[in-house]
């Protein structure tokens, strides 16, 4: 073991089932890396890529094994010979061969978590007297998935899926409320966004963190904001309002960008949004979750690290070392796992953070 971590990092390994079955020794020879994308408002994608070219019989290999066929299920782990853990559930969706003049010939195998079921046609309809959680639940069904959905609590009159996919709808309705969609195997889980949490694990500057580009702007926070609607049925307007008080949580720093800007800046003023929120519960909620969204872009960052499991879009991580404004918990919104036998494994990740 190393200062770095707590598990045997000098020693990457991987797993890669395909139908329940362990990747042939053939095939994994001929492995050139794994790549598993995350990311909290996207469907999770991985990528593996091999050789695909026996120099023995002079004829391109894998691109037509039964293996490698499109809907098989594929499982990756990730990690260390003493530490490794599932981090992608999903099919295979397409292959991708090369062949380039003077390299041998590569093929690259894609695929998405079950999401992708959930983006497969256009749909126009409508929902009465639901919740959207209710909504989740019954998605998630119809595509095959188990639900796991947290109550939303707000019911809603009436709502309209126009020529959207089912995934592109329920994401909006997500984004609206501050949920996040995300599938782990076959179930799909719709839940708040929890940037308030314990951090999932600490990241040092040069120690587990090899390089991190944080950016902070005062641009875009305002100290207050306003939700317009209109109730047709008794004829007035809906009004949702959110401060820099609703920012509960600053992720271990001690002033929000919003109320930063009042600060600096004086009175910053509201912004006003027009939506179509159908109750007083609706807007507010609506307007918690923009200023909510518009406070989380005060610091935004990309980093690199030594490669951890643990690291997955939608976890809060803490981050030592870059000094005090910048050092505390950021919320994870993308991360890329990279396994090459030659590089060995790093985990890129992009994250947010409200204050400072």
């Amino acid at each position: 073991m190393n200062a770095r971590s707590e598990f045997d990092t000098l020693a990457p390994e991987f797993s890669l089932r395909i139908n329940g079955s362990p990747l042939p020794n053939d095939a994994a020879a001929d492995l050139i890396d794994v790549v598993v994308l995350e990311d909290v408002d996207a469907m999770s994608m991985f990528t593996f890529s091999l050789t695909c070219y026996d120099s023995a019989e002079m004829k391109v290999k894998w691109v037509d094994d039964a293996i490698f066929r499109e809907g098989n299920p594929v499982e990756i782990e990730i990690g260390y010979r003493d530490n490794k853990r599932t981090i992608f559930s999903g099919e295979i969706t397409g292959l991708e061969p090369t062949f380039l003049e003077g390299n041998p010939p590569t093929l690259t195998v894609r695929g998405y978590d079950r999401r992708h079921r959930l983006a497969r046609e256009r749909k126009t309809r409508s929902y009465t007297n639901v919740k959207d959680s209710d909504i989740a639940s019954q998605l998630a069904a119809s595509a095959g998935l188990k639900p796991q959905a947290d109550d939303t609590r707000v019911t809603l009159p009436y709502l309209l899926q126009h020529n959207q996919t089912d995934l592109e709808f329920l994401l909006a309705r997500a984004r609206r409320i501050d949920y996040e969609v995300v599938v782990d195997d076959r179930m799909l889980i719709f839940r708040p966004r929890k940037i308030d949490g314990d951090a999932v694990l600490t990241l040092r500057r040069e120690i587990e963190l090899l390089d991190f580009r944080p950016r902070m702007t005062t641009m875009g926070q305002v100290e207050e904001l306003l939700v317009k609607g209109w109730n047709p049925k008794d004829k007035k307007e809906i009004v949702g309002r959110a401060s820099a008080s609703d920012v509960t949580s600053l992720m271990a720093g001690k002033a929000s960008g919003a109320s930063s800007v009042s600060h600096l800046f004086g009175k910053s003023g509201s912004a006003s949004v027009v939506s179509a929120v159908q109750s007083q519960d609706d807007a507010d909620a609506v307007a918690k979750q923009r200023f909510g969204e518009m406070a989380l872009g005060y610091i935004r960052g990309d980093g690199q690290c030594i490669g951890d499991p643990k690291l997955r879009a939608g976890i809060v991580v803490k981050i030592e070392g870059i000094g005090e404004r910048f050092s505390g918990h950021y919320y994870v919104t993308s991360t890329e796992q990279r396994f090459s036998p030659k590089k060995g494994y790093r985990t890129r990740f992009a994250a947010r953070r409200n204050a400072t």
